[in-house]
C-alpha cells in the first residue's frame, strides 16, 4: 500500500516537473512572430495550454517507462 503511495507521490511530482520544463522550453520560441499582436492575452493562454498538453505527454511517456521497468524487474525477480 505504501508504495502504490509513493507511486502517486512520484506520479505528480514528476507531471509538475515536465509541465514546468515544458513551458520553459516553449518560452523561448518567438511568439510574436507567430501569434498576431492584438491576440496577446489569448497567445499567453495558448502558451500556457501548450506547456500542459506537451508536459502531460512527456509525463504519460516516463511514468510508462517506469511502470515497464518495474514488469521486468518482477519478471526476473
Amino acid at each position: 500500500m505504501q508504495q502504490l503511495g509513493i507511486q502517486n507521490l512520484l506520479s505528480i511530482f514528476s507531471l509538475i516537473f515536465f509541465i514546468w520544463l515544458a513551458f520553459l522550453a516553449i518560452q523561448s520560441v518567438n511568439w510574436d512572430q507567430i501569434l498576431q499582436a492584438h491576440s496577446n492575452r489569448y497567445g499567453k493562454l495558448l502558451i500556457v495550454l501548450l506547456a500542459i498538453a506537451l508536459g502531460y505527454l512527456v509525463n504519460s511517456a516516463f511514468i510508462n517507462l517506469l511502470q515497464s521497468c518495474q514488469g521486468i524487474r518482477l519478471l526476473f525477480g
